[in-house]
């Protein structure tokens, strides 16, 4: 029977059994995770290093890093930004990098069934600049993210895809660089991806700061 700080806690046989399935299944919950982490990071790899070499030298030539995310990775990619901006594992000046968010008069106009191709073209043109890079979280691969992409390669931007959606629709799209992600639960793509951008983070500003 558990003593806990002078008190005798009762725990009956059915408790104790419930405690340790709870267990059980978190561990398991933990190794799903791990698992993801370890199969994304591999896919990854050969991608990573080279990216934040570029992204270290375009910060130092005063070039920006544009970040977008779509459906449910887009809250992703605004955590990865502010990660960038401000400073992930070390007191740094901020990092010159804009999230890219439709204003609500284009969602709007989206919604009453304007083209919702141009959902990012607008945010992309107007911000954009040569030898910027854009960085998409994509976890719908509509014709709205593509659009993005094209038309940053149009304006002579890097463009790398983190792919959680369908990644047959990025086939025929110029990208410099496509990851697509392992199958898996969208939540444990989200995580994938979280820790993914914190990587890329970490790894630029050791770059540049030389950490």
């Amino acid at each position: 029977t558990p003593f806990f700080y002078g008190v005798t806690v009762a725990c009956s046989f059915e408790e104790s059994s419930s405690y340790i399935t709870s267990e059980s299944k978190l561990f398991n919950l933990f190794q799903e995770h791990n698992q993801c982490l370890e199969e994304g990071l591999a896919l990854c790899a050969d991608v990573l290093d080279p990216l934040a070499a570029s992204l270290a030298e375009s910060f130092a030539q005063e070039q920006r890093l544009l970040i977008l995310g779509s459906g449910m990775m887009a809250p992703i990619a605004t955590a990865v930004a502010q990660a960038f901006a401000y400073q992930l594992n070390t007191e740094r000046p901020p990092l010159p990098v804009i999230y890219l968010e439709p204003g609500a008069g284009v969602r709007s106009a989206v919604a009453a069934g304007d083209d919702s191709a141009q959902l990012y073209n607008g945010a992309v043109q107007a911000v954009a600049r040569e030898g910027d890079q854009l960085l998409i979280f994509d976890g719908t691969s509509d014709v709205a993210v593509i659009g993005a992409a094209q038309t940053a390669r149009d304006l002579d931007c890097a463009v790398t895809v983190l792919c959680a959606g369908d990644s047959a629709r990025w086939a025929e799209v110029e990208t410099d660089s496509l990851v697509v992600l392992p199958d898996a639960a969208a939540g444990r793509r989200a995580e994938l991806l979280l820790f993914l951008g914190h990587v890329l983070c970490q790894m630029v500003e050791g770059e540049l700061f030389g950490l």
